[in-house]
């Protein structure tokens, strides 16, 4: 029930985290500019503009970042059960058996951007992670390389084990639990970039498209400036009258962070109340489920600490 509750919030969570995306296509804006300007020439009215390929060349255009401000960010620490089994000793002696189990945590990476760009032409943006995720983790790079207006999620699995004798008392039960202590870290984050440069594009039909009709080659800054006078959704990109004129926008996103960070055993005894019959009953009995009937017992001290051995990790 717990684990169904948690899965809707966490639906909930990313469905209102799409409803807030705000993704400017400059690729859209470039096309709706091409057939303003040349779609009633003699060359191209004759065509839809549904039979028409327009193939937008970016590699002229520079696009530079500042640094990444981050922002409302916050840490906790949440501890899970991986593995839980009990053993019932119902003899009058100490018995002494091994507790063996292996199970594996998913650390995740994730980048979602609220107010982003996207074009077709690759151009990532950089993000340093946070000194917090790096304290959490080394085993993750530093620098985060992410295409610009697509998420980013990266995952790695953490492997945990536990083989450790322990002593059951005569007539008690004890209860062994693996536990893993998961560190979670999330921060939003905002970065301004500018970008300046001419775009070239080629038009051409669907049914010939290597077959060029037109070439154009245009000013990303003025393509945007006229595009902001009649799209009130383009407002919040800027128009920098600098020496070089340029257009500036500010990327906001977050960034979320889990990962496992150390390992417990948490032991817990209670008294056995046996009939008389069931004194002389031979041994100790393991009442984990059946998938676990291969697990003996042990004895651990409840402030006894079993780490870790990670291996295999992925570098992020």
């Amino acid at each position: 029930m717990g684990n169904h509750q948690n899965k809707t919030l966490q639906n909930v969570e990313t469905v209102a985290e799409e409803e807030q995306r705000f993704i400017i296509d400059l690729d859209e804006i470039v096309q709706e500019w091409i057939w303003q300007t040349y779609g009633n020439t003699k060359l191209l009215s004759r065509y839809k503009r549904e039979d028409l390929l327009i193939t937008i060349n970016w590699k002229n255009v520079t696009l530079n970042q500042d640094d990444v401000h981050l922002y409302n960010s916050n840490s906790s620490c949440v501890s899970r059960t991986l593995f839980r089994t009990n053993f019932d000793n119902k003899t009058l002696s100490e018995q002494l058996y091994n507790f063996t189990a292996n199970r594996s945590t998913c650390s995740t990476l994730k980048i979602l951007l609220k107010q982003s760009l996207a074009m077709s032409h690759e151009s990532p943006i950089t993000l340093h992670l946070p000194k917090q995720i790096m304290s959490f983790q080394n085993h993750i790079k530093s620098e985060q390389v992410i295409p610009l207006g697509k998420d980013m999620l990266k995952e790695f699995e953490l492997p945990w084990n536990v083989d450790s004798q322990l002593r059951i008392a005569p007539r008690t039960r004890l209860i062994a639990k693996l536990n893993v202590d998961e560190e979670e870290y999330s921060s939003h984050f905002s970065a301004s970039i500018r970008f300046s440069g001419r775009i070239m594009a080629s038009i051409a039909t669907r049914q010939s498209p290597s077959i060029c009709l037109k070439f154009i080659v245009g000013d990303i800054v003025e393509i945007i400036s006229k595009a902001r006078k009649t799209n009130g959704r383009l407002s919040s990109m800027e128009i920098l009258n600098e020496i070089l004129p340029s257009v500036g926008f500010t990327i906001h996103g977050r960034c979320l962070f889990r990962c496992g960070m150390r390992q417990h055993i948490v032991l817990n005894q209670e008294l056995l109340e046996l009939s008389s019959s069931s004194s002389s009953d031979c041994g100790l009995t393991p009442s984990a489920p059946s998938e676990y009937c291969h697990l003996t017992s042990s004895y651990i001290k409840t402030d006894d600490l079993i780490r870790s051995n990670p291996m295999g990790y992925q570098r992020l």
